[in-house]
């Protein structure tokens, strides 16, 4: 079979193809639309890591150790909008759509998380740190607890979400999860 009879069919393919793209980023468009801007959450700012900052993380370890808490944090960052295309384009992972003649790249969910160095830091964690967290079961709202209370329910929740870790002076004062949809 010579590639002038396959061109049709190539043709015909690539019109399916782009046709269900629309239908599914209308879907993720429509999905993204109705999260409410208070649970949307922030984007990272910044790849410095410091003694004292507000940065995204994955959260590796909780624990405790002789009566003081510790976590060991993967620092990620947090994109969101045009930031997480442009990261995700660089990337590869951006898809990729082509309407009208022109290419439209996105990323699916508006956000794209960026782990360039999976290197962990081990910090303590104040035993009066806000630990924040999605109740995800009813109704969708947050609530918060304390380093206590989460390793008595177990450390679970810190499994997949990224989180928002706040520190001072090297000591976590607060650790809010970060709202995927």
């Amino acid at each position: 079979m010579n590639s002038r009879s396959l061109l049709p069919f190539a043709v015909l393919l690539l019109l399916t193809a782009a046709c269900r793209s629309s239908e599914q980023e209308g879907t993720v468009a429509e999905a993204r639309d109705n999260v409410p801007s208070t649970i949307e959450g922030e984007q990272s700012t910044t790849e410095k890591v410091g003694a004292t900052g507000r940065n995204h993380g994955y959260i590796r370890r909780f624990y405790q150790q002789k009566g003081q808490y510790y976590v060991a944090v993967d620092y990620i960052q947090f994109l969101k909008g045009a930031d997480a295309v442009a990261a995700a384009q660089r990337k590869g992972d951006a898809a990729m759509d082509v309407q009208n003649g022109d290419t439209i790249y996105s990323v699916f969910n508006d956000y794209y998380i960026v782990n360039d160095n999976p290197q962990q830091r081990t910090l303590r964690v104040s035993p009066t740190a806000v630990v924040t967290l999605w109740d995800k079961t009813a109704e969708l709202r947050q609530y918060r607890t304390t380093p206590a209370e989460v390793l008595a329910k177990g450390t679970e929740v810190f499994r997949y979400a990224p989180f928002v870790v706040e520190s001072r002076q090297g000591t976590v004062t607060s650790l809010t999860e970060q709202f995927v949809p």
